[in-house]
């Protein structure tokens, strides 16, 4: 009777109903569960993802950074005066000098003369310098390429005279050579071309070993713990340090030839020794130029344990399902356990990425921190340059000054065009100490203008005349200078910064003018409202690539300017309420036309003389 009542049809119907839904409620559970565990495995793994492409950009940037150091360290070494006029004792301190301030990467910087011997290596001692003294090193790549292009060179690996493997950086020394050639004009007068032609005179070279390299991106791991694999590749694929070669290098190699081919940044998932890595790869960008390729190779050990144990749990509750047919309040038990359990996991895991965004948060305060210092430094730096410029101008006034008054005295022979050539150059230190004060003065925003009415023609004329009583415009009779003024012009400005500017405007066009004529002209626009002044030349126009930014700092192809004149006129006429703009000659002539506008003063006032 009992065993008709348990097993009655009512029962079993009810008990079918209750296993049924306690299966399908125990595969959904199940199905929940693979699911939140897949998405924490790809929380994790993403976490790494995140932790390695951040990990190789800091390195990478950080690297570029310390090569650029050096690279910059050369390029003064190879221009300063001591070395183009081979002053060896002053020399050697410079380049000891250098070798100090990137101790921390560079093994020695090298000297070599024209014909590839060494004169000197950093920060040696008596016995070493005399076994490497006059060495012939004009074999090697570091020396035949800037040799032969005067452009900077970068090498792959380079086993040393010591059989050291180094990376080498070298820099060409380029001396100017002044040039005379005479050209017969249609008259029948011969015409003289003064000019400069580059001419190598030696290689600076900075050495830097690899265990050096791979040890420091090492000590720059931002998470010591974060398990990793290093490595450096030049440009074509080949070793430069690679911390676990024989485990990984040969599973990479693909890979890593997607950044050689398109200088790529990125990251992919590979399979290493049964274990998921991230590797994160970025070229290292020196001056433009793909240089190396710096990879990061990281480990998945958090997603691996989170797949082992729900693996374990998968096994388990297949078990499970099997026995809730039979016995469903031990399945509603055990989906109840499951889900406990469940719930445990994702909040332990859940904690464990919280702990990962809070090493993250605080990664961004260093960075933050470190950005803090970077603009201190800018901000000292700035200071020096002002209080340098202020120091530098003190001199060059009195140098000037007697250097004109013997020149006047003496007025020819060889003497006078010695006084001539230091004359010419006390100007130019002049105007760039001159440029650099203006430059700190604009970003600083404390430029001032004194506004008073005047003449802009007289202005005009006083610049063409004191351009034009400078030696180097009076010997060359290729070129004129015309102006014609029309009609009287009254502005309201500051006579010394418009005078500045017209100046910076004519010698740029003389500077760039072999032959022809510079045109400039001063008149009212269409509405009358502005003055607009305008200087036009037959020269050798603006380069496309130079129009975007030529009015910003340090913008010029030339090797006799600094590129500040334009961007100091931009800001002295936005500060008179102007513009200025440049355009090439589009009527079939050669040359550009650089532009001006200044609003025209109130016609009441009384114009001030000009002086």
């Amino acid at each position: 009777m009992i065993k008709e009542t348990i097993f009655s049809k009512k029962n079993l119907v009810l008990l079918s109903i209750i296993a049924a839904i306690a299966v399908v409620l125990s595969i959904l559970s199940y199905q929940y569960y693979v699911s939140a565990s897949n998405q924490v495995i790809q929380l994790a793994a993403e976490d790494i993802r995140s932790n390695a492409r951040i990990q190789v950009h800091d390195l990478s940037t950080s690297l570029a950074n310390k090569l650029d150091s050096v690279t910059n360290n050369l390029r003064i070494l190879s221009s300063s005066p001591t070395v183009q006029s081979n002053e060896y004792d002053r020399s050697i301190i410079l380049i000891n000098s250098a070798k100090n301030s990137t101790s921390q990467l560079v093994d020695f910087y090298m000297w070599l003369d024209r014909t590839g011997k060494i004169l000197w290596i950093s920060n040696i001692n008596q016995t070493t310098y005399q076994k490497y003294s006059g060495t012939d090193l004009s074999y090697r790549p570091y020396f035949i390429l800037p040799r032969d292009t005067l452009k900077p060179f970068y090498s792959s690996t380079i086993n040393s005279n010591d059989n050291v493997p180094r990376l080498y950086i070298s820099y060409p020394i380029i001396g100017k050579m002044s040039t005379i050639s005479k050209n017969n004009s249609n008259s029948g007068n011969y015409q003289i071309t003064r000019g400069t032609v580059d001419t190598f005179k030696g290689v600076m070279v900075a050495g830097i070993k690899i265990d050096t390299l791979g040890n420091l991106l090492h000590n720059e791991l931002s998470s010591p713990e974060f398990q990793s694999n290093l490595g450096l590749l030049d440009n074509k694929g080949i070793i430069l340090y690679i911390s676990n070669q024989a485990k990984i290098f040969s599973e990479i190699s693909n890979l890593l030839n997607r950044s050689f081919e398109s200088n790529n940044t990125g990251s992919n998932d590979i399979v290493i020794n049964d274990k998921i890595n991230t590797l994160a790869y970025e070229p290292v960008v020196i001056g433009g130029k793909h240089f190396m390729t710096l990879y990061v190779a990281a480990l998945h050990n958090f997603a691996s344990n989170v797949g082992e144990i729900i693996d374990q749990q998968r096994n388990y509750s297949i078990y499970v399902i099997v026995l809730i047919g039979g016995v469903a309040i031990g399945i509603a038990s055990l989906v109840l356990l499951w889900n406990k359990r469940l719930k445990t996991v994702v909040n332990s895991k859940t904690a464990e990425l919280g702990e990962t965004n809070n090493s993250l948060v605080k990664s961004n305060k260093l960075l933050a921190e470190a950005n803090e210092q970077l603009k201190v430094h800018d901000k000292m730096q700035k200071e020096f340059i002002n209080v340098a410029a202020h120091e530098l101008r003190t001199p060059i006034q009195p140098i000037l000054g007697l250097t004109q008054i013997l020149s006047n005295e003496i007025k020819d022979g060889e003497q006078y065009r010695i006084l001539d050539v230091i004359i010419r150059n006390a100007r130019r230190l002049r105007d760039l100490t001159e440029n650099i004060l203006d430059v700190t003065k604009i970003e600083s925003h404390s430029l001032q203008l004194k506004k008073e009415r005047f003449r802009l023609n007289e202005k005009i004329i006083n610049v063409i005349n004191e351009v034009t009583n400078q030696a180097e415009v009076r010997s060359n009779d290729a070129v004129q200078i015309l102006f014609e003024p029309k009609g009287d012009l009254f502005i309201e400005g500051d006579k010394v910064r418009l005078y500045q500017v017209i100046s910076n405007l004519l010698n740029n066009a003389i500077k760039f003018t072999k032959e022809g004529s510079i045109i400039i002209s001063a008149e009212k626009d269409g509405d009358g409202q502005n003055v607009v002044v305008s200087v036009k030349d037959t020269g050798i126009g603006i380069d496309p690539e130079m129009l975007p930014k030529l009015f910003t700092k340090f913008t010029t192809r030339s090797d006799k300017g600094t590129g500040l004149g334009l961007f100091i006129s931009k800001n002295i006429i936005e500060s008179h309420g102007g513009k200025i703009w440049a355009e090439n000659n589009l009527d079939g002539n050669r040359g550009a036309t650089f532009y001006f506008s200044i609003p025209i003063s109130n016609q009441n006032d009384t114009p001030q003389p000009d002086n």
